[in-house]
């Protein structure tokens, strides 16, 4: 597995604050039409001040730029890099880890959006159950693209289950965890060589090497189903190469749901 940072093309950076008590990571990839919703989102978090956002380009073919440069002028702990090439999300998400400055990180998508209080609600959990490595919450799901978490149209709330080792193939923390950065000094970082399949192999390995999660009854936010993102694209080639890397980790952790 490569655990290297891509090279960088260029790297804008801000301020740096210290010690922040979230680092938010992003790929930013083909993001016109979500870029300006998801910024206004995310910088609306009710301890955002005290976070870091690190927007990751994996070489877009958009112009998200712009728009990205408007909030860093605004927002001094807005940290961008772009890269010379795409390598994945799951590089991706290595390259922004490892530039992280908090014990605690959370992916953010560009396609879905928080609860205002997501990221206040679980880093408060963690930093009070130190035994616990994720946490995680359910979420709203919608069919339309930039609804806000108080104004959608969502269709069902996806209810999760508590953690249980043995119920880990249906991938518990779901699109909205925060977890530890110490997990990846434990387990190890994602695996690169997954394209769809990258998080639910990563929380497998750390649940099978000891790691423990544990589900707030909250509301986290809201999921967009994109057609066009990696785990929702119903393009049947897509599905197959989903479907293998499905096949792989049920090999690496069947054992851990028995």
């Amino acid at each position: 597995m490569k655990q290297k940072i891509s090279i960088f093309l260029f790297l804008i950076i801000n301020t740096i604050i210290s010690n922040p008590r979230v680092s938010i990571i992003t790929s930013v990839y083909n993001g016109d039409e979500f870029i300006a919703g998801f910024l206004e989102d995310i910088t609306k978090q009710t301890i955002f001040d005290e976070c870091e956002l690190l927007l990751i380009n994996a070489n877009s073919p958009g112009n998200e730029e712009p728009i990205i440069t408007k909030y860093m002028q605004e927002h001094s702990n807005i940290f961008y890099v772009r890269l010379n090439k795409d390598p994945g999300l799951y590089a991706v998400w290595n390259s922004a880890i490892m530039l992280a400055q908090s014990d605690f990180i959370t992916n953010a998508n560009l396609d879905d959006r928080r609860n205002p209080e997501c990221i206040e609600m679980q880093v408060n959990v963690l930093e009070q159950n130190s035994e616990i490595d994720l946490v995680y919450g359910n979420y709203l799901i919608t069919y339309e693209p930039n609804q806000t978490f108080k104004q959608n149209s969502y269709r069902f709330c996806a209810v999760a289950e508590d953690f249980d080792s043995k119920k880990m193939f249906k991938c518990l923390p779901g699109p909205m965890p925060m977890w530890r950065k110490v997990m990846h000094e434990k387990y190890g970082f994602f695996d690169e060589l997954f394209l769809y399949a990258g998080d639910l192999e990563m929380w497998n390995r750390g649940v099978s090497l000891g790691a423990k999660f544990m589900k707030i009854d909250f509301v986290a936010g809201l999921f967009y189903q994109n057609p066009n993102g990696l785990s929702t694209n119903q393009d049947p080639e897509k599905v197959q190469k989903r479907n293998k890397e499905n096949e792989v980790i049920v090999k690496r952790y069947a054992q851990v749901w028995r």
